[in-house]
């Protein structure tokens, strides 16, 4: 996994895990617009192209999982989400979702209770 998709046992009762970073990312018009970009497999940082953040090779360490990037100048309220399908106990499967924004790794497991994603603290 990339480093901006958290360990945890979440990931024994998990398919199709996704991170994505949503703002509100500034245009060159000075007008403002919703944003996002998928970061699971981002290996660099993100950069505001008029609005769009795309991946820039920035190679600054990243502030537990929120990406670093030029974006950072332009973007506000980013949060982070932690996203899969999550297996049941009745074996069924359903679309979880979790905001790792402040999450530090190791502070608690990020587990897959009866098909949601929740922080269990050790």
């Amino acid at each position: 996994m990339s480093r901006f998709v958290p360990a945890g046992s979440y990931q024994k009762t998990a398919s199709q895990i996704n991170v994505n970073l949503y703002g509100k990312s500034q245009r060159r018009d000075q007008s403002w617009i919703a944003a996002g970009a998928n970061i699971t497999n981002l290996s660099g940082g993100l950069q505001n192209l008029d609005g769009s953040l795309q991946p820039e090779n920035d190679p600054a360490p990243t502030t537990g999982f929120v990406p670093n990037g030029s974006y950072r100048q332009t973007t506000e309220n980013a949060s982070v989400v932690l996203s899969a399908y999550c297996q049941k106990r009745d074996g069924s499967w359903q679309w979880a979702t979790l905001d790792i924004t402040r999450y530090v790794q190791g502070s608690g497991d990020i587990a897959n209770i009866n098909g949601e994603l929740m922080i269990q603290n050790a």
